[in-house]
């Protein structure tokens, strides 16, 4: 087969294989980490049931069952004495007392003697620091900061990636990531955690953005979706394993450092292992860094190419690098977007995705969060059935993909899941089972589409854009996740069916987007804004030409 210059035909001939396996593997890594950050709260931070108690006076019960009773003491019962040192075991006269049940000075005056009840968790955030009663405002923090620092990597990260490259940015991040884990490990400062959890946060995009960009380029076309969905498998399996490790340790910090190692390994694969995008390379004209990375390629996958590679990197070079100063100006920079929003495909996808994400992230998390509802109030079972979930929503869509477009799979799941959030409201109180399943179906497909997103996303910004282009949307979703806690925390107040309301009518009017959007099943990926524009201009001309050069079909790979 011909290549005539175009870099899926010459990945296609080059095969998916042993090349691919460090970039697999550093996304596998990366992927590993974001369970126990964006989920783990709800056993690293989780409540403990407490009593406090005033210093130097007896604390009653009537009974061991009430005697945890989560209440603040009121001004007229304090005797309060500051604390030698927070945190210290002292011996207290108390009737009923639970077995190994301690009391701790703290500096709060309306809890100057707290005692927890650590049947469920030994340690977590909340009871090492005291973030209850006076400082119960503290407790949001650990989520938020991790969120805030999100949204801060996938503004810096994506033009890191586009700028640097993907390899440099992984490695980047990989090494702040590592360093500020084990700080957070070990310190006995919150205000230390706060900051280490920022930096997670920053260095958390820094790994996923460039590595899962590099995964889709290394990808031929015809296995791109197979290797995309099935890469969101890892965070489905690193969520259960967390329910299970967190059941065994109960203690936070171990419970942290146990999840984080695999990551905390991740350094020496970007460092040792992994090559750089040879798409990229060959779009900033570094012709002979990725003529040295697709003679690597084609060596270990032991392909056999259909033209000599130097005569097609030069066709490639020649088509689509840009000049060396291009983006190295402010002026140069600013004309850039303009082109982007003159280009109508582009300008839609520049308006249509960012809302996108957002509503999809937003509904997301707020019904992995708000599925604690509708079972038991077991921690480790609710992030067990989490991960269960997600993964067989990524069982269930990985071979859908490769024989729907991406636009039915991402709408149809958001459209048909909203319906069952909806059907929620309708269904009385005693069939409570019927509500359970509504509810988790819809979160089903949700997860389903919300995955092929992951790969849709980056399929549809061309090279030069890419990484910037996922960072953008990425940023939206960080904003739909800080989002998710106020409506199913607070909106649920006003009325019990307004949270029903918001994910089915969230859903639905996400699944209204997709139309808008071009299909990229089955198509090569853009190399610059006037491929992407030339190949919109094909599809008008004739509409059969709606495949890559490189036409076999998807099924025929399973």
């Amino acid at each position: 087969m011909p290549l005539n210059g175009d870099f899926d035909a010459l990945l296609s001939e080059v095969g998916f294989g042993r090349w691919q396996i460090s970039v697999v593997l550093a996304t596998v890594l990366t992927a590993n980490q974001l369970a126990v950050h964006m989920l783990g709260s709800t056993l690293l931070s989780g409540p403990l049931q407490f009593r406090c108690s005033p210093v130097n006076g007896t604390s009653e019960a009537t009974s061991s069952s009430t005697y945890y009773n989560n209440e603040c003491l009121p001004p007229t019962a304090l005797q309060y004495e500051p604390a030698a040192s927070v945190g210290q075991i002292v011996n207290a006269s108390v009737q009923y007392l639970p077995a190994e049940s301690k009391q701790e000075l703290t500096q709060m005056p309306s809890c100057p003697l707290i005692e927890y009840d650590r049947s469920i968790f030994t340690t977590t955030i909340i009871s090492e620091w005291h973030l209850v009663c006076d400082q119960v405002s503290l407790q949001p923090l650990y989520q938020m900061v991790y969120n805030v620092g999100s949204i801060f990597g996938s503004i810096t990260c994506g033009p890191l990636g586009d700028k640097l490259g993907r390899r440099r940015a992984v490695q980047i991040g990989s090494v702040f990531y590592a360093a500020a884990v084990l700080v957070m490990s070990f310190t006995s400062s919150y205000p230390v955690v706060l900051a280490m959890r920022w930096v997670v946060g920053v260095a958390a995009q820094c790994m996923i953005q460039p590595s899962w960009s590099l995964a889709m380029e290394s990808t031929p076309t015809r296995h791109r979706s197979l290797v995309g969905m099935l890469l969101g498998l890892p965070y489905s399996f690193s969520v259960i394993c967390l329910a299970g490790i967190g059941y065994l340790m109960r203690r936070w910090r171990s419970i942290m450092l146990i999840c984080c190692a695999p990551t905390l390994g991740n350094p020496p694969v970007p460092f040792s292992f992994m090559d750089e995008s040879a798409r990229w390379l060959l779009q900033q004209g570094r012709k002979e860094e990725a003529a040295r990375v697709l003679e690597k390629a084609v060596r270990m996958n032991k392909a056999t190419l259909s033209s000599p590679l130097d005569s097609t990197l030069e066709k490639l070079v020649q088509a689509h690098s840009t000049p060396g100063d291009r983006g190295s100006s402010l002026s140069a920079s600013l004309e850039q977007v303009k082109a982007y929003l003159r280009s109508p495909v582009m300008r839609t996808i520049i308006l249509v995705t960012p809302l996108l994400w957002f509503l999809q992230s937003c509904l997301y998390l707020s019904v992995a969060i708000n599925a604690n509802n509708f079972n038991s109030s077991n921690p480790f079972l609710y992030v067990c059935l989490s991960g269960s979930m997600d993964t067989s929503a990524i069982l269930l869509m990985t071979p859908l993909s490769t024989r729907l477009g991406r636009r039915v799979i991402v709408g149809g799941g958001m459209f048909a899941g909203g319906l069952l959030f909806l059907l929620e409201l309708l269904v009385s109180e005693e069939y409570f089972w019927l509500k359970w399943v509504l509810v988790m179906g819809g979160f089903l497909l949700v997860a389903g589409s919300f995955q092929m997103n992951y790969v849709y996303g980056p399929e549809l910004f061309p090279t030069e854009i890419r990484n910037r282009g996922f960072a953008f949307v990425n940023l939206m979703g960080c904003f739909g996740f800080v989002c998710a806690p106020f409506i199913t925390y607070r909106l649920v107040l006003i009325r019990w069916w307004v949270a029903s309301v918001t994910f089915g009518c969230a859903a639905i009017v996400g699944s209204l987007t997709l139309p808008l959007l071009p299909e990229t099943r089955n198509r090569s990926m853009p190399d610059t804004l006037q491929a992407l524009d030339e190949r919109r201009g094909k599809r008008k001309g004739n509409p059969g030409e709606t495949v890559c050069v490189n036409n076999e079909s998807e099924e025929s790979r399973l």
